[in-house]
């Protein structure tokens, strides 16, 4: 069974004009990669007023590194869907993932109406390999690697970035994420894979919490007007970075 697991860069949120597409087709029985892509996209690229809004501009000379070692290809938008959707048809792809689908499929959603062509995902299945993180890796085990290595949310809750669970299932707290599709899509592949391999189910949608909330046990001591000490235990859960919910125990 062959799935892929794609990435984008983008030049904004609310208006993501997408300058970088990598996927990594992989047959999930053995985990080996059959196609690896990495394309730059045209329009983008040759509108410096535009790529200069971009999320990790200052990569742009990662790029051009890339593209004159012929790593990384530079294509139209409308050329490279039609490559990928030839490339599934190939590879006999029966499923699309990747960390945070919602924006990426946003993405392929904006652009392909953008430039009026067919987008490679109307009839392919996406799944969020976030949910397969919460379901299969975000254990008590996980939670302890993020106090010992304080990987927070803003909010203080817990961190399930694809750079932190990748720091967890390496053991490798120097890794940094480096932001640029196909090197993404390489690690959430992993991040899947391993998943897979602890019990996960191929092509399933698995729950994405919207936080992991990090319960901090403390202990309340009081004295009362004879001077006796009353000790309250509770739990202190970090709501947002506004706001706490304290339970006594």
């Amino acid at each position: 069974m062959n799935i892929v697991v794609f990435d984008t860069e983008t030049t904004s949120v609310n208006k993501p004009f997408c300058y970088n597409i990598g996927y990594n087709i992989v047959e999930v029985e053995t985990g080996k990669s059959l196609l690896k892509r990495d394309y730059v996209v045209e329009q983008v690229w040759h509108n410096p007023m535009l790529f200069t809004t971009a999320y990790y501009a200052e990569k742009r000379e990662k790029y051009v590194k890339a593209m004159r070692s012929r790593k990384t290809e530079m294509s139209k938008y409308g050329y490279i869907c039609r490559k990928m959707i030839r490339d599934f048809i190939d590879y006999n792809v029966v499923g699309a993932y990747a960390y945070n689908s919602p924006f990426d499929d946003g993405v392929f959603t904006y652009n392909s109406d953008w430039y009026r062509c067919v987008n490679p995902f109307d009839n392919m299945p996406i799944f969020d390999i976030r949910g397969y993180a919460h379901q299969f890796i975000v254990d008590e085990d996980f939670k302890k690697f993020c106090e010992d290595n304080g990987y927070f949310t803003e909010s203080g809750n817990y961190s399930t970035t694809a750079e932190t669970v990748y720091r967890y299932i390496t053991g490798n707290t120097d890794f940094i994420e480096d932001h640029t599709a196909l090197s993404d899509s390489e690690i959430e592949t992993d991040i899947l894979l391993h998943c897979i391999r602890n019990g996960a189910e191929v092509n399933t949608a698995y729950e994405v919490k919207r936080s992991i909330e990090r319960k901090i046990e403390k202990t309340l001591t009081l004295k009362d007007r004879e001077g006796g000490t009353h000790e309250f235990s509770y739990e202190s859960i970090r709501i947002n970075k506004d706001k706490t919910r304290i339970t006594l125990k």
